[in-house]
C-alpha cells in the first residue's frame, strides 16, 4: 500500500496560534543570504501528514519547489505534528532565508544558563 502524505498549507491566523507557543516561536527566520537583510520576513508554514522517512522528506522538497515555487524550506516539528516552514526576503524576493533561534530566545537561554552555573 502506498504511503499518503497530505500538505496543507496554513492560514495567517494558523500561523500567529503557532507562534504564541513557547518553544515554536523561539526559532525562526533572521537573514536573507541573498542580499543580507535582516528584518521581519514574510513566512509560509504547511502542515505535514505521513512522512515516514527522509526519502518522503525529499519527495516533499521537490514538490514545494515544483507546485508552490519554494527552492529552500526545513522541517520542524511541534509534539506530534510536522511542518515545512520558507520565509521569503521582502528586499530581494529570495527564499534563501537563514533561520536561527531569535536573539530573545538566545538572551533566556544565556540567562538561565548564567542562573544555573551562579548557584
Amino acid at each position: 500500500m502506498k504511503n499518503i502524505i497530505r500538505v496543507r498549507e496554513l492560514s495567517e491566523r494558523e500561523i500567529e496560534k503557532l507562534d504564541k507557543r513557547k518553544g515554536f516561536r523561539d526559532f525562526g527566520p533572521v537573514e536573507c543570504a541573498d542580499c543580507g537583510f535582516n528584518g521581519s520576513f514574510p513566512r509560509r508554514l504547511f502542515l505535514v501528514e505521513g512522512i515516514k522517512d527522509e526519502s518522503d522528506r525529499g519527495i516533499l522538497r521537490l514538490n514545494m519547489k515544483q507546485n508552490h515555487g519554494i527552492e529552500y524550506c526545513f522541517f520542524r516539528t511541534d509534539g506530534k505534528r510536522e511542518f515545512i516552514e520558507t520565509a521569503f526576503c521582502p528586499q530581494c524576493d529570495s527564499n534563501n532565508v537563514v533561520f536561527d533561534i531569535t536573539p530573545d530566545a538566545l538572551i533566556k537561554a544565556i540567562r538561565k544558563l548564567n542562573k544555573d552555573f551562579l548557584k
